[in-house]
């Protein structure tokens, strides 16, 4: 006896026949990265991307950290952030100096040039999320927001 095969699954739409919520999200996602990269590239800032802004520089703006810290709360791996600093570094966004009371652990610090990629990228955000605001209303994304921040926790915004 054999087993009937279960109906054809289009990988599109669920079983409502709407996409799948995690589809959607992820092409969200992908949709506000590679506007919010279009647009870095434009910018006056040169060699740096979403990740190394959402990994490393991000965590920089109360002040000089530990590269252990970084990665301890960007959940990437030790090799990617230390790949990402050593390229910031090259660039002249940050500098890395010794840690006074652990000689062994680095200090990752803002240049001038790394303070204003912040600025830039800050920016670069909030006109994506305005476009965004622009195409389906204030509103809609202020509910996406909150509704996001509702199922994932106020802790879990960076």
């Amino acid at each position: 006896m054999t087993t009937p095969l279960p109906p054809r699954v289009d990988a599109c739409t669920g079983a409502d026949g709407r996409p799948p919520l995690v589809n959607l999200l992820a092409r969200a996602q992908a949709s506000f990265i590679a506007d919010f990269e279009a647009r870095l590239r434009a910018s006056e800032i040169d060699g740096l991307s979403l990740a190394h802004s959402t990994n490393v520089l991000r965590h920089l703006s109360e002040g000089p950290r530990r590269a252990r810290d970084i990665v301890d709360r960007c959940g990437v791996t030790k090799q990617a952030v230390s790949q990402q600093i050593a390229h910031l570094e090259r660039n002249g966004f940050v500098v890395v100096g010794r840690d006074e009371g652990d000689q062994r652990a680095r200090i990752i610090s803002l240049t001038a040039k790394g303070e204003c990629a912040q600025v830039v990228v800050h920016r670069l955000f909030e006109q994506v999320e305005h476009d965004w605001a622009e195409r389906i209303g204030a509103e809609p994304v202020a509910a996406l927001r909150q509704a996001l921040t509702e199922l994932l926790g106020e802790g879990t915004a960076c």
